[in-house]
């Protein structure tokens, strides 16, 4: 009868370890220095939520990784630089409506990782609830409007479904009404890089081409996600036309050449100048989404149109 006690012990221990109990550790993508994107940013912010000071540019560079190691030897966990399994779960912090701050800011950037376009503004509001709601519904999660843990393991372990996030975001762009594309560069030049062509073959899962006349350098760049979310943030509150994203004849250190900034010369139907009441207001939007380097008019260079570009 022992023998037998301790078999049965034995067999349900062995069935412990395989099956995929709530018991078991989830698991998390690992994002360490050199690493990149929307999680990074996701990182940064959920590190200012802890009280870390640190910037948020999407980059895990040395500073991250420091304060990452603090927050690590603060929880008790092994100080190796690693946001995998073991730190995400104490990182992340469940907000909710009514919630504020750096964590929802880190929430709102992995909603709009899966194309919901949110101001990425800290307050989380019915947008962000109704948002929330509706990707818990599409994962077959609770759906109370709640990100805790078995949300964000669902928002930062996923790709923003389809071909990825990048094509996501395109795909948004493409459907959104209230953005306009151009399809011909503001020169008369027309090729391969309007701004058009560059989200099409974007939601294609392809490069966006540059241009190959006046400073461009031609070749081709992947449009950084940060961007395309930028643009889908603005669309909330303006219609606007986009005239460039990586084409057309810029400076040749351009930003526009790294995938990260976009030109608007139409917002709400005026074209943009010194007497479009409208201007000032989206060039502020711009850096509220992260984006720090932005020029309109009164700019050298930018009297007919606003440039907006996020960190290289």
């Amino acid at each position: 009868m022992r023998r037998l006690l301790l078999f049965m012990i034995t067999i349900l221990l062995c069935l412990g370890t395989l099956l995929p109990s709530s018991t078991q550790a989830a698991s998390w993508p690992n994002y360490e220095r050199g690493d990149s994107g929307t999680n990074v940013t996701t990182i940064q912010y959920l590190l200012r939520a802890h009280g870390h000071s640190l910037g948020v540019d999407g980059s895990f560079g040395p500073e991250t990784d420091s304060r990452v190691r603090d927050f690590q030897r603060q929880k008790g966990l092994t100080a190796d630089g690693v946001v995998g399994s073991g730190t995400w779960p104490k990182l992340i912090v469940q907000v909710h409506n009514g919630s504020t701050g750096d964590a929802v800011r880190g929430a709102q950037t992995q909603l709009n990782k899966y194309g919901y376009g949110l101001a990425v503004d800290g307050k989380f509001g019915p947008a962000t609830t109704n948002a929330t709601r509706d990707f818990q519904s599409k994962k077959g999660l609770k759906v109370d409007g709640y990100i805790g843990p078995n949300t964000w393991h669902a928002l930062v372990s996923g790709s923003g479904g389809g071909g990825g996030e990048r094509e996501t975001l395109a795909r948004s762009i493409l459907n959104n009404s209230r953005i306009t594309l151009a399809t011909v560069h503001v020169s008369g030049v027309k090729d391969n890089a309007t701004a058009r062509q560059n989200i099409i073959d974007t939601a294609a899962g392809k490069p966006a081409a540059r241009s190959s006349y006046g400073n461009a350098p031609g070749g081709s760049v992947f449009l950084d996600p940060r961007t395309l979310n930028g643009m889908l943030s603005l669309a909330q509150s303006y219609t606007y036309s986009v005239s460039e994203i990586a084409g057309g004849s810029h400076s040749s250190t351009s930003r526009h050449y790294d995938g990260v900034a976009i030109d608007v010369n139409y917002i709400n139907g005026v074209h943009v100048g010194s007497g479009n009441q409208y201007y000032r207001a989206f060039m502020q939007k711009c850096r509220d989404l992260g984006a720090t380097q932005v020029y309109g008019p009164g700019d050298s260079g930018h009297s007919t149109h606003i440039h907006c570009a996020w960190p290289r």
